[in-house]
């Protein structure tokens, strides 16, 4: 299939982008944090008869979901549609006989492809994090237990679907602006007002995409009474809310970009 081949391109074209090593940054960034959290405090992390992965993989996740996946896909998306503007590549890509659908709908979802290569390079390092940890504290006994990875995925999941109103949100900024500063500045203080929401338990934060990742899950750190969270069978409100602003931003910019006029 004809999309198939774009998406494969898109790929190829992220992987030797500098923003790629964001990946392995975000990755090694949490991994490092949480062991030396462990390693330098093992007195109050460690339990005996308790699974040690549960702490691990729950400081993990918590610092990531609250702190660094927002910033991290505001980064991703900016600079991926920046160099592609600063290449002149959608001049050359609208000019050709092709189908713009395509051509955006490619982009969208190798920018959604990284991210979950993203989450499942966490759960790698903070797995290996876990057996270093074993190695120099073996009184933590982490290779008796098993390192719960289904849990994690189940987790980051459901952290990657409330992500999915901040990938539209900022790809319709990031295709219409064709500078850098507006969109990634644009995410990095929505990402500052949605975490004040989201950490005074504001109701508002419910209707605001850059609270989703820190709200959507209770990572222990913030009360969230008034804000209304409401668990349905897979999903809560806040994911359907991720996923209803999703679908508006992909379908407005994609009417944007296919109606555009190339001089």
């Amino acid at each position: 299939m004809k999309i198939v081949q774009y998406i494969q391109a898109e790929l190829i074209k992220l992987k030797y982008l500098p923003i790629m090593w964001l990946s392995g940054v975000v990755v090694f960034t949490v991994s490092v944090i949480v062991f030396a959290a462990h390693f330098l405090d093992i007195n109050s992390v460690a339990e005996l008869g308790k699974n040690p992965w549960n702490k691990i993989h729950f400081a993990g996740r918590a610092m990531y979901g609250v702190f660094i996946a927002t910033p991290f896909v505001v980064l991703l998306v900016s600079a991926a549609l920046y160099l592609e503007h600063h290449s002149n590549m959608f001049k050359y890509q609208y000019t050709v006989p092709s189908n713009r659908a395509y051509i955006f709908f490619s982009k969208v979802i190798s920018i959604l492809l990284v991210i979950l290569f993203t989450s499942l390079l966490f759960i790698i390092g903070l797995t290996v994090c876990g057996y270093i940890l074993d190695f120099f504290l073996p009184e933590m006994e982490f290779r008796y237990y098993n390192p719960l990875n289904t849990e994690a995925i189940k987790m980051l999941l459901h952290l990657f679907v409330a992500l999915l109103g901040i990938v539209g949100i900022q790809l319709f900024l990031s295709f219409y602006f064709k500078g850098f500063l507006v969109p990634a500045g644009f995410g990095v203080v929505a990402f500052i007002v949605g975490l004040i929401l989201g950490g005074s338990d504001s109701p508002l934060a419910l209707y605001f995409p850059y609270s989703y990742p820190i709200i959507v899950k209770d990572f222990g750190m913030f009360r969230y009474e008034k804000i209304k969270i409401i668990e349905y069978s897979i999903l809560n409100n806040v994911q359907f809310h991720s996923l209803g602003w999703f679908v508006i931003m992909i379908l407005t910019t994609t009417i944007f970009e296919t109606k555009k006029n190339i001089t």
